[in-house]
């Protein structure tokens, strides 16, 4: 699936709107599948809506990078995203989804070769670029409208950051952290609603972007969960609370389906529950040390 010309390195993955081609030069990437592409370079990613019959009249969009651009593969559906920081400082900084594929239906004679494929190319796009502080990303939600209102799942190790997009709005903003010990710091205001008993309001402070070092986020307050139990789904909001039942915290989550929601709500209680960490947190073939290739 994976060969070499003059021009750059290509691979390609067969996917549920035709074949995915990955475009790999120094300091240039560029992904293109059906009638739209993406051109990733240093400083911009350009986004391009083909015209069917006239190149002259294709739709080009420009967007500044302000930090990392990051793949993040869907969880179920096995999809890959591409999200790019945006305005890294002020009230619109945010991550914007810009590119993704859906993959072969699994049930289709090739489906699970298609899979493999989209997962070589996912993996040699993460290795295109890397991020640092970031492990992995994953995403929930429908792939519907360009997948804009998927939720975006950030895997710094001992720390997750959740990012969803607001209404009217065209990026995901930080929802809120979760570390592996328990601490949990949600935005104390509109998108996260406290209980009366909710105790430890942190300061507050200016918003910052996704690859920010692990510190308390801006406008946050913190909350302590520790077992799985105390993380559930009410509604669209995703509640935390204590050992006695009451409530911690409440983060709403509007834009994906019920499933998605308790399937973010799962993992959360995997990740902070340390006496029941025999349950992977993540897809079978992505372990906390290997990626799908290895």
């Amino acid at each position: 699936m994976a060969y070499r010309d003059d021009a750059a390195d290509v691979c390609e993955a067969p996917t549920a709107e035709g074949t995915l081609r990955a475009e790999f030069a120094p300091r240039h990437i560029r992904l293109s599948v059906a009638t739209r592409s993406i051109e990733i370079s240093d400083a911009f990613v350009t986004l391009v809506d083909h015209h069917k019959k006239h190149a002259a009249k294709d739709k080009r969009t420009s967007i500044q990078i302000a930090g990392h651009v990051l793949v993040a593969r869907d969880v179920p559906r096995e999809g890959v995203g591409v999200w790019v920081e945006v305005e890294s400082g002020g009230p619109r900084a945010g991550i914007r989804r810009v590119f993704g594929v859906d993959p072969v239906n699994l049930l289709e004679p090739t489906g699970l070769a298609a899979l493999a494929a989209l997962d070589r190319l996912a993996l040699r796009l993460r290795q295109a670029l890397p991020a640092l502080d970031v492990r992995r990303a994953f995403e929930l939600g429908s792939s519907a409208a360009g997948g804009l209102d998927k939720v975006l799942v950030i895997d710094h190790g001992e720390r997750w950051t959740v990012y969803a997009r607001r209404l009217f709005r065209d990026r995901a903003r930080f929802v809120m952290a979760i570390h592996d010990d328990g601490r949990i710091f949600v935005r104390d205001g509109r998108g996260a609603s406290a209980a009366p008993e909710a105790t430890g309001s942190g300061p507050q402070r200016t918003e910052e972007p996704a690859s920010a070092e692990n510190a308390p986020p801006a406008g946050t307050r913190e909350i302590t969960v520790r077992s799985r139990h105390g993380i559930t789904v009410v509604g669209d909001y995703i509640r935390f609370a204590d050992p006695q039942g009451i409530d911690l915290a409440r983060v709403s989550i509007p834009w994906i389906g019920p499933e998605d929601r308790l399937e973010l709500a799962h993992r959360i209680g995997q990740f902070v529950d340390r006496e029941h960490r025999d349950v992977a947190a993540w897809p079978p073939r992505l372990t906390a040390d290997a990626d799908p290739a290895s």
